[in-house]
This record gives C-alpha cells, sequence and structure tokens, in this order.
C-alpha cells in the first residue's frame, strides 16, 4: 500500500532568533517554504551567508530560506505562522499579522510562559490556535547563526480548540528531524515546560552565577525549592498537574522538588541542570548582562499573577520579580547584588540554616 507523502508547507516563522532559527533551518531543510521576519541584521545575514544551525555533534546545516524585515513582502497566505519573538512583543505581532488579513494560517505559538496561546486565541479564534513548546537548549553565535547546544529534547504540541487534529503537523515535525508529542491540554503542557524554565533563571541573574552553582549551593538550591513548590502550588489552585515533555521527566523531577532529600535532589539537579544547558547561560541571566528587555512576566511575574488571581501566595516569586524589574530598570545596584546571596535571602524572607 503506498503512502501518501505529506506536501510542503509554506511557514511564516515570526521572530528570527534561536528558536525561530533553529525551527526554520530545519523545516527548510526538509523542503518546506520557509520566511522568516527578523530584524534587518539577521535578515542581511541570512540573505549574505545562509541561515546556519550548528550541533552538538560538530556537524553544521546552511539553509536559504526566504528572510524578510517586515510582513509586506509576502505577497499570499501562508500555511502556518510559528510565533517565536519574546512574549512582551506579542501585542505587536498580533497586530502586524491582523494587518496582513490573513483567515486561514495556523498560529503556532513557540513563546515561553502561558499567556501567548490565550492571547492569539482571543484575538484570531481558538480553533487557529496550537500551543507549543520546545525543550531543547538553544543560543544566539551572531546574526543568522543559531547554536543547539542538546540534542536532548523535542517539540510539544497541543490544540487550543477541541476540533484541531494536530497528526499531520507531529508527522511534518517528525520528518523534519524533532521529536513530537501530542498533549491534550495545553495549559499542562505549558505549565510543565514553565516549571523547567523557572530552574535557576532568576536567581543565576540577580547573583550573576552560572545555572550549576546556584544548584549546588544549599542556600539558593533552597530558594529555587521553594520557588518551584510555590509554582506547583498555584498549578494545582488551577486544576492542572505537571506532564512529561520531550526528554524531561516533569513529573518525576516534581516529586522530587517536593519530596525528596536535598541530600540526593541538590547534586543530581546541579549536574542535570547544568547539562541540559550546555553551555547557555539562563535566558533572564543572558538578557540583563547586555541590557535587554527581561521576559519577567513570562516567568517569575506568571507565577505570581495567577497565584494572586486563584488565592496562593507567592512570595518568592513576588520577590524575585520585584528585584529583576529593579535591576533591568537601573533602581538596582547589580554589582551590589552579585554573590550577594545573605541579601536575596533577606529579600525574600526565606532562612536557611546554616
Amino acid at each position: 500500500m503506498s503512502v501518501k507523502p505529506l506536501p510542503a508547507r509554506r511557514i511564516l516563522v515570526f521572530g528570527a532568533g534561536a528558536v525561530g532559527g533553529y525551527l526554520g533551518a530545519m523545516l527548510s531543510a526538509f523542503g518546506h517554504e520557509v520566511i522568516l521576519l527578523g530584524r534587518p541584521a539577521v535578515v542581511e545575514a541570512i540573505r549574505r551567508h545562509g541561515l546556519i544551525l550548528l550541533r552538538p555533534d560538530g556537524l553544521q546545516l546552511t539553509t536559504q530560506p526566504h528572510a524578510i524585515p517586515d510582513l509586506d513582502a509576502i505577497p499570499s497566505e501562508v500555511d502556518a505562522i510559528f510565533l517565536t519573538v519574546k512574549a512582551y512583543d506579542t501585542e505587536a505581532a498580533i497586530a502586524a499579522i491582523q494587518r496582513q488579513g490573513w483567515r486561514s494560517a495556523l498560529l503556532f505559538c513557540w513563546q515561553n510562559g502561558v499567556d501567548g496561546e490565550a492571547r492569539l486565541a482571543a484575538a484570531f479564534g481558538a480553533d487557529r490556535v496550537v500551543a507549543g513548546a520546545l525543550t531543547q537548549p538553544l543560543s544566539t553565535v551572531a546574526p543568522g547563526i543559531v547554536r543547539l547546544e542538546r540534542t536532548r529534547g523535542g517539540l510539544g504540541l497541543a490544540p487550543m480548540a477541541p476540533i484541531q487534529d494536530l497528526r499531520e503537523w507531529q508527522a511534518i515535525l517528525q520528518l523534519a528531524g524533532f521529536s513530537t508529542r501530542l498533549y491534550p491540554d495545553p495549559q499542562a503542557m505549558k505549565w510543565s515546560k514553565l516549571l523547567l524554565n523557572l530552574i535557576a533563571n532568576a536567581t543565576c541573574a540577580i547573583l550573576d552565577w552560572p545555572t550549576e552553582r546556584v544548584l549546588r549551593d544549599p542556600r539558593t538550591f533552597a530558594v529555587e525549592r521553594a520557588a518551584f513548590r510555590e509554582a506547583l502550588a498555584v498549578m494545582r489552585a488551577l486544576g492542572l498537574r505537571p506532564v512529561s515533555l520531550p526528554g524531561y521527566p516533569i513529573p518525576l523531577l516534581a516529586w522530587a522538588m517536593r519530596w525528596g532529600p536535598a541530600s540526593v535532589v541538590r547534586p543530581l539537579l546541579a549536574f542535570m541542570g547544568a547539562w541540559g544547558r550546555g553551555g547557555k547561560l539562563p535566558s533572564l541571566h543572558q538578557d540583563l548582562q547586555r541590557g535587554a528587555r527581561l521576559e519577567i512576566e513570562a516567568y517569575c511575574g506568571a507565577v505570581a499573577r495567577y497565584g494572586a488571581r486563584v488565592g496562593v501566595p507567592t512570595p518568592i516569586h513576588d520577590a524575585l520579580a520585584g528585584i529583576l524589574k529593579d535591576l533591568s530598570e537601573g533602581r538596582e545596584d547589580r554589582a551590589a547584588w552579585c554573590d550577594n546571596v545573605t541579601a536575596l535571602l533577606e529579600r525574600i524572607g526565606l532562612s536557611v540554616p546554616g
């Protein structure tokens, strides 16, 4: 019996950063028409030397997707839009897509945080929106050059409307080289990814420490554990349970952070956290170092916001969000917070024996 081949898709990647570059490079290499929307410097680099993906095994993939600086360069509708911009750019992206008047393109939300899909559904209808989660660490080396730090992990897809059948898109992504899993509940999937993103993210940025150091130090590990438990409490109040993501057994991690002995969990998590991220600094740490806007509302700010909605206290995430906001807006001195674990513990009100 012959198998009907899947037709090539026309895919707009809205945001040519690390995530957009990785998705665009793989899909372009497997025959799909990829259009990358990015900043002028990135567009010029891709037009000059192609889109380059560096792999941890030493291999290099170079593709030639269309690179454009604005949507007016697209003369007709696309099959899918992969939204990969930062969470704080969501409303601007929605407005830009609405101006095009596209009626049928499926919108995949690959953003961090737990709000992007709902915003897209409100603007375009839930039946056109797909929740996405990517669990592979990536970094931008230079404009048009993206590095995949670890091959472990993959993609998660979840429908925002029950009528959606995502099996064909799962097959498309798997054929393009992604380990891809389908999930019935988009919020459970996105909150599970948020649990991963929260670990040693805000604390690394505040103290200017690498991931492994934060997770090995008993004092900062206590901060991470308390913050993780707050996020789990908010999830439970929302009626959500952690789910395993490609490469990451989140329910097991949740059990360990709730009940496991610190003497065992701390060194294990330190090793896994450092190995899982490769040489990549956590995103909040990277952005704070280069003076970029922080996605606070997509990380600790999201836990605090939803905690307030469901009546779950989140003092750890409230404090972390406040410190990060003050640091990013210049009200706090970064040098004063560097290595200052005592100040961090005092600010969040956490007492750690010894």
